[in-house]
């Protein structure tokens, strides 16, 4: 949706006809080729539609006009707006949303409220009813699809995104046409970064696999892709986008196509996943591949805790005792390596094959760490109208995920990875605490949440909340605001009872054996421990320490869950949905 200062004259004057019982016409109203450009911009965004050369305010259009109504009374007339003022853009809806995510306040991002305070959308870094109208407008409005051959030929030179807008190929004109049709957004505050939308991005990857349409691609067309029978009429145009053959079968284009179709018209992505793993971990990971291949002519030396410990603090000095075994619990809870029992050795480390590729490919950048929010740099582009955090960019380009405005090889893997993953997720005392110092029902801006801490735990603060996002029990939106998810609800309140002196709220293990008790106990209707016990594949040392942890921090008494336990299963639930439907793009 994108309304400057041409788009908002015409919905003035579409408005002030209408009142005074009269429609806006083509040629009775002298409309210029400029005035029909703008009232083009505005169909394909849903505002205005046209009948019969009269153009006429949609349902969401008309409460745009309302809004912009307000805003004239109380800042003055639409000519004194600068021609590139943007009143409403990608970059606007973008900060609205944030904003309404923190209860319509905000106190604690200076940038955001003054620019919805110019709009006339904040005032005292409070949300202004009109703001709302405008999300109403954005939510209700049917964006319409056109994309002539024209315009399908720049969008196979678009960077999908995220990069600087300046790499953008296209003209004034044509990014108001991308932004209107939702394929094309803006980073906010100021709109510096621009992405392809998930929409735009898969169908400029059908463009790149094969398509060359000799007709506009058009959102009946997309949407023919989504119903189960075609008309002779549809399976023409289909494959005259070069969506389907003439066996009436997907072609490689056509499956970008319709997951286009499906973002546009059923469901948009809604959560934007990551991982997280820093130097100490990549070097933990490094250290159990070595370990094996040494294993092959020493079958004495096994990857366990206690070598795998030796070895990393041997090769890193000045580590905590128990930053190998985070390192082990997190690499795990991200599927990277996989525990398993062994006779004789007991419990030991292998690497997924995740792991592998994750391994090869930090060696290639120098072992690099990964940060959630570098992950989500990519990530986010694929949900509706978000473009990522300027900041997440930054960390995205230093860790080699993001180049020139293009997910890189790494960016891409990381990206399917955070999209494909199961989580168990993993929660020290420190993440505990910060998880348990954000609100369960409203966002929270990154500053105020720092300010709950003392100055010198700021990186600190830092880090958990990347780790706390990467587990999925945090959400992060741009302009740093972070929440708490549906997940996150239920370990936050499960781990409310845990002692304070427990270094470990939550393992892999743990949930581990959590979740295998409920299995076992729907199974044979019982607690049966040596099943339990066989079923997590720990060795029966370990098996016992998780037990007697589980115990100490309340998630079981004797042989049930407790209510704090169940909560985490319940976590773990929602958290096997938390992946993306997502065609993968190599192009």
């Amino acid at each position: 949706m994108i309304v400057t200062k041409k788009h908002a004259k015409l919905i003035t004057r579409i408005a002030t006809k209408w009142e005074e019982g009269l429609e806006l016409e083509k040629a009775a109203d002298s409309l210029t080729d400029a005035d029909l450009e703008s009232l083009y911009h505005l169909e394909l965004a849903g505002l205005v539609y046209e009948e019969e050369d009269k153009f006429v305010l949609s349902q969401a259009g008309w409460l745009i006009a309302e809004a912009l109504d307000e805003f004239v009374g109380s800042v003055g007339p639409i000519d004194d707006w600068d021609d590139d003022f943007r009143w409403i853009g990608s970059e606007v809806i973008s900060m609205i949303e944030v904003v309404r995510a923190a209860q319509g306040s905000a106190a604690d991002q200076e940038t955001i409220a003054r620019e919805l305070d110019r709009r006339g959308f904040m005032r005292d870094g409070t949300l202004l009813p009109t703001a709302e109208s405008v999300l109403e407008a954005y939510n209700i409005a049917e964006p319409d699809v056109f994309l002539p051959k024209s315009l399908c030929e720049k969008i196979r030179k678009v960077p999908p995104g995220p990069g600087r807008k300046g790499l953008l190929p296209l003209s004034a004109e044509e990014i108001f046409q991308l932004e209107a049709m939702r394929l094309l957004t803006f980073s906010l505050p100021m709109g510096n970064n621009s992405s392809l939308t998930g929409a735009g991005q898969q169908i400029r990857a059908g463009l790149l696999t094969g398509a060359a349409p000799t007709v506009p691609i058009t959102a009946e067309l997309l949407f023919y892709l989504l119903e189960e029978e075609l008309s002779d009429e549809a399976s023409e145009g289909l494959m005259a986008i070069g969506a389907i053959n003439d066996e009436l079968e997907l072609l490689p284009a056509g499956v970008h196509f319709q997951t286009a179709a499906e973002l546009l018209f059923l469901a948009s992505i809604p959560i934007n996943p990551a991982v997280d793993f820093g130097e100490v971990d990549l070097l933990t990971l490094e250290t159990i591949e070595q370990l094996w291949k040494r294993h092959s002519a020493n079958p004495d030396l096994i990857p366990s805790y206690d070598t795998i410990r030796r070895e990393v603090e041997r090769k890193r000095d000045g580590l905590a005792a128990w930053d190998v075994a985070y390192s082990l619990h997190l690499l795990e809870s991200f599927r990277l390596i996989d525990s398993e029992r062994i006779e004789p050795g007991g419990l030991v480390y292998r690497l997924t094959e995740w792991g592998g590729k994750v391994l090869a490919d930090r060696r290639e950048h120098g072992m690099k760490p990964v940060f959630s929010t570098g992950v989500m740099a990519i990530t986010t582009t694929r949900m509706e109208n978000l473009s990522p955090d300027d900041g997440w960019v930054e960390t995205a380009v230093e860790q080699g995920l993001v180049g020139n405005g293009y997910p890189t090889k790494s960016g891409r893997l990381f990206a399917r990875l955070a999209g494909e993953m199961e989580r168990l997720p993993l929660i020290s005392a420190f993440e505990g605490k910060v998880l348990g110092a954000l609100p369960l029902w409203r966002g929270m801006f990154e500053d105020k949440l720092l300010s709950l801490f003392p100055s010198a735990e700021r990186e600190r603060v830092l880090a958990a909340v990347r780790k706390l996002i990467a587990h999925g029990l945090v959400d992060a939106l741009p302009g740093r605001l972070y929440s708490v998810t549906e997940a996150g609800e239920k370990f936050k309140r499960g781990i409310s009872p845990v002692p304070d002196e427990m270094k470990f709220y939550v393992t892999p293990h743990i949930l581990r054996l959590l979740v295998t008790m409920v299995e076992v106990i729907e199974r044979e209707g019982r607690t049966d421990w040596r099943e339990i016990e066989r079923s997590t594949r720990f060795d029966p040392v370990l098996f016992n320490e998780v037990r007697t942890q589980a115990s100490r921090a309340h998630f079981i008494r004797g042989d049930k869950l407790t209510t704090a336990g169940e909560l985490l299963v319940e976590g773990v639930e929602i958290l096997r949905e938390h992946k993306t439907d997502w065609e993968e793009i190599e192009v």
